[in-house]
Formats: structure tokens, C-alpha cells, sequence
């Protein structure tokens, strides 16, 4: 089961799914995160101001999965939308709670540090972190199931990549999945070396028996 948030009693705040899943790549690749991100922002940068992206993509015509990706949009937009407030909000009253509990003594005395948890219990059921996590934890579950199955699915059309990179709030992934797509057209219309295509294995989303 995948959970794309996470509750949790320390003091220190948590990264999120996409902070986490950014920190291991980039470990990954030898590369500080603002050298990383940096990068990311020049490639992004060069090729957009290289390539005419709209005129590129009115060349091409959207597949098969393509286009029920794109059929999804209706659905997936007003999710999307509405995930980046529900993110913040939820953060927003972590962070409350968690100030209103005090610092985080540590476990040196028990006794000391079971009476913050006890207060930062209570802080978070009084500004409702719970019902603010629950609230972001359904958008990220409802837009897993409808666009999850195209992680990996190469788009060719503009409107299909911008899906895609609309939905970053759900994971990091989708956007670099775009800039794959992206660099792909790239090497097509300049007569580069194709990029290796690119692969996110994802866990299923809440709901789905990861079994069957």
C-alpha cells in the first residue's frame, strides 16, 4: 500500500514524499541538492528556449495511451488544483501543533518526553492535522489511480507532457518523467542519441490489492 503522506509525532518537520524521493536521487547521483535542482532548472531552461515546443508538437499526434491519458484531464486538473492547497494546509498545521507542543526535549528522561508527545497529540487533534492529512491523503490516492498507470508512458504532444508536469505535487517523478518526454523530442527533431527511456516503479495506490 502506498501512502503519499505521512503522520508524525516528532518535533522535527518531515520531508515530503517528493523532498524524500528527490533527496535519494540526487544522493544517487552525486549531486548537493541546489547543484542538482540548478541543473535540473539549466537543462529545463536550454531546451525550452532551443526547441519550439508548441510548433514541435502540432508535428505529432497523440497515441492510443496518449490520448486516454489526456481523456483523464476533466478528472485529473480539478485534483490537481486542489492537492497543492491541501498539501500546505496540512503542513501549515503540523507546524502549528508542533510549536504549540514546545521543542522536542528528546528521550534522555522518558517520563519528560512522553508528556510532549502527550501535548503534541493534543495540539494536533486541536488544529486538526488529522483531518487536514486525511483531506490531502484522498487527492493524492484519487489522482494515483487515475494517472499512475502512465508514469511510463512516452507523450508526444504538448498538452500530454504539460499533464504530466501538472502533476509534480504528487511526486517528483511525473515531472521528471515530462523532461523526459521532452528530451526525447529533443533528440528526435535535432538528430541527438535517443535518452534511455525513462521508468518510475510505483507502489499501488491505497485500495488496490497490490496481490492481485
Amino acid at each position: 500500500m502506498r501512502n503519499p503522506l505521512k503522520r508524525s509525532p516528532t518535533a522535527a518537520p518531515k520531508p515530503t514524499l517528493r523532498e524524500r524521493f528527490a533527496a535519494m536521487k540526487t544522493k544517487a547521483a552525486g549531486f548537493a541538492p541546489e547543484t542538482s535542482q540548478g541543473r535540473r532548472a539549466m537543462l529545463a531552461g536550454s531546451v525550452a528556449a532551443a526547441l519550439p515546443l508548441p510548433a514541435l508538437a502540432a508535428t505529432v499526434q497523440a497515441g492510443d495511451r496518449e490520448a486516454a491519458f489526456l481523456a483523464l484531464a476533466p478528472e485529473i486538473v480539478p485534483l490537481v488544483q486542489r492537492l497543492g492547497p491541501a498539501l500546505a494546509e496540512s503542513h501549515r498545521r503540523n507546524e502549528a501543533a508542533e510549536a504549540e507542543a514546545a521543542p522536542f526535549p528528546g528521550w534522555r528522561d522518558e517520563a519528560v518526553g512522553n508528556a510532549w508527545l502527550a501535548r503534541l497529540h493534543a495540539a494536533k487533534a486541536v488544529h486538526g492535522c488529522a483531518e487536514a492529512w486525511d483531506a490531502g491523503n484522498a487527492l493524492c490516492t484519487a489522482l494515483a489511480h487515475l494517472a499512475d498507470p502512465f508514469i511510463n508512458e512516452p507523450m508526444r504532444t504538448l498538452p500530454g507532457i504539460m499533464l504530466k508536469a501538472a502533476l509534480n505535487d504528487l511526486g517528483e517523478w511525473w515531472g521528471e518523467s515530462a523532461l523526459a518526454d521532452v528530451s526525447r523530442l529533443a533528440a528526435e527533431h535535432f538528430g541527438l542519441p535517443a535518452p534511455a527511456p525513462y521508468h518510475q516503479d510505483l507502489a499501488p495506490p491505497e485500495g488496490d490489492d497490490e496481490d492481485a
